[in-house]
């Protein structure tokens, strides 16, 4: 290694819907969250950071973008975010990270750039510009359940189905306490994970990397696995 510093690797890590202060790395009194305390405790953790706009689009692009809403000008889900702004994505690269996404981003493109009719016009859950997709999820979910079939679980209900209870379908009730078909280990959370770790597993040791690992969770359907299902 030479004089000069190595560039940091960067995982950025975010939750949909989750409040805040409900981190116990946070203070929070009650909540008890070991593992992202863990996380939190060896990187960093944005205590101060604030929400700047809602629904998911334009709090993202506040997020990506680092500017105020009334500056971006994404006001709702399918909004465009101009091409002019610069994003996260985009920096890295320019820092000779090579950003990866597992997830999704939900950035409605700038149309400008698209030929007329090509199908991203047609969905808000578009990739930030700048960004290498790895593992995409978007709503609709497939390729968590295609995973789920392979594990031996039967994903036929397909999205947003596969999250009632079990116990609940057949009687048409829509909260309980009854599980859902998949286990603890099995969530869309914890399939990003697995996959994210595989790639980290690919990445050479000199080679400095950034990865954005988006998770859904705990944003709705509001449905956990055994034991957390109490």
């Amino acid at each position: 290694m030479t004089g000069k510093a190595r560039r940091p690797n960067i995982l950025l890590v975010t939750c949909d819907q989750w409040r805040g202060d409900c981190l116990s790395a946070a203070g929070h009194p009650v909540v008890r969250t070991p593992n992202a305390d863990a996380l939190a405790a060896e990187g960093v953790l944005f205590k101060r950071h604030y929400g700047g706009a809602a629904p998911c689009s334009p709090a993202r692009a506040c997020l990506y973008t680092g500017l105020y809403q009334m500056n971006n000008r994404v006001c709702r889900n399918g909004t465009p975010l101009d091409a002019r702004h610069g994003n996260i994505a985009l920096s890295a690269r320019a820092l000779g990270y090579d950003p990866t996404l597992f997830g999704y981003t939900d950035v409605s493109l700038d149309p400008r750039l698209l030929a007329p009719g090509d199908p991203r016009l047609q969905s808000y859950e578009g990739v930030l510009p700048g960004f290498t997709v790895r593992q995409l999820l978007p709503e609709h979910q497939k390729q968590w359940l295609s995973w789920l079939e392979l594990q031996g679980v039967d994903a036929s209900a397909g999205s947003p189905d596969i999250h009632r209870p079990v116990a609940d379908r057949a009687v048409g009730t829509t909260v309980g306490n009854a599980p859902p078909v998949y286990s603890g280990q099995q969530t869309p959370a914890a399939f990003l994970t697995g996959e994210f770790a595989r790639w980290l597993g690919e990445q050479e040791h000199a080679a400095p990397w950034f990865a954005h690992l988006s998770f859904i969770s705990p944003h709705p359907p509001f449905i956990v696995p055994e034991p957390y299902n109490t």
